[in-house]
């Protein structure tokens, strides 16, 4: 995400690489074919694609399909543009057009189903679930043991870098009137804003303003976090909670879990150490203490 649409009510969403705070809100996406001069669409002249690109494409009309998405509030994103053989027919244009609608129209198990066939990257694994994040209107549900225990060590996790945004999250999950749970939702995403000062360019800053003006508190807020030296989030804790299911880490013994953090993360804690600080997170384990059985292994 790099621009946050008008506040329409927030959740925190798993991606492949990270956690974050997002709204939720209406997109479409849109795809087009057109034509262009090759030397709008060239890159620089000092770029080292652009002899490939000149010779591939000359210096007359080339074909484009552009695909985009168009937000809510109006707000329009590029995805991709691909360029085309300026010696294809409109007919052939129209025949790659139709492939790419066809893309754009794969649901997530379809995309999923074809990662499986080959080795995907982590690159194409992360737009599957950055294309279908699984956005939910509320935490888990605190029956449902595992998943809400997750759930609270990632908002601890948060706090470590966020810590205005977390514990506004958490009222906004834990109230009981719709109009408090709407108004905690927009102050988090304020908060997101300000305690982010250091992840914005100025003009992401000026587009925000333009979107959401967030007021004079959180602009003094962003201006103090600004000034501060930028927080990370602590990566054994960040492991830990967004791995702890995904990984299986709630099925390792003591010993196992401390190996496969030093894998991940490349940072050795000793198991009595690693279990305090999941025991601090709320994460339990789905084995009793000490060495698997033999039958187990």
């Amino acid at each position: 995400m790099t621009v946050i649409p008008p506040f329409a009510g927030v959740s925190l969403v798993e991606y492949r690489d990270r956690i974050e705070l997002t709204p939720y809100y209406w997109v479409r996406e849109f795809v087009g074919l057109g034509r262009m001069k090759a030397s709008e669409a060239a890159p620089a002249p000092d770029d080292k694609m652009r002899p490939l690109f000149d010779a591939a494409m000359g210096d007359g009309d080339i074909w484009v399909i552009g695909r985009w998405r168009r937000f809510e509030d109006g707000r329009e994103e590029a995805i991709n543009l691909n360029y085309l053989d300026s010696r294809l027919t409109e007919a052939e244009a129209r025949k790659e057009l139709d492939r790419m609608v066809d893309f754009a129209k794969h649901t997530k198990e379809e995309l999923q189903a074809l990662a499986n066939c080959f080795k995907a990257s982590d690159e194409d694994l992360a737009y599957i679930e950055e294309r279908f994040p699984d956005i939910k209107s509320g935490p888990p549900d605190p029956k449902a043991r595992e998943e809400f225990d997750v759930y609270q060590a990632r908002l601890k996790v948060l706090a470590g870098m966020q810590p205005m945004t977390a514990e506004l999250v958490y009222r906004a999950d834990t109230a009981e009137k719709a109009e408090d749970r709407e108004r905690f939702q927009k102050e988090a995403v304020q908060a997101f804003f300000a305690e982010m000062a250091h992840k914005w360019t100025e003009d992401l800053v000026l587009d925000w303003q333009r979107n959401n003006p967030v007021g004079s508190k959180w602009m003094v807020e962003f201006a103090r976090v600004l000034q501060e030296p930028e927080k990370d989030i602590e990566p054994i804790n960040y492991e830990l909670a967004f791995n702890w299911l995904r990984m299986k880490y709630n099925l390792l013994t003591e010993n196992e879990l401390s190996d496969a953090i030093l894998l991940r993360t490349g940072q050795r804690l000793m198991p009595g150490t690693l279990k305090k600080r999941r025991e601090r997170l709320g994460l339990t384990t789905q084995r009793t203490p000490g060495p698997r059985p033999n039958s187990d292994q």
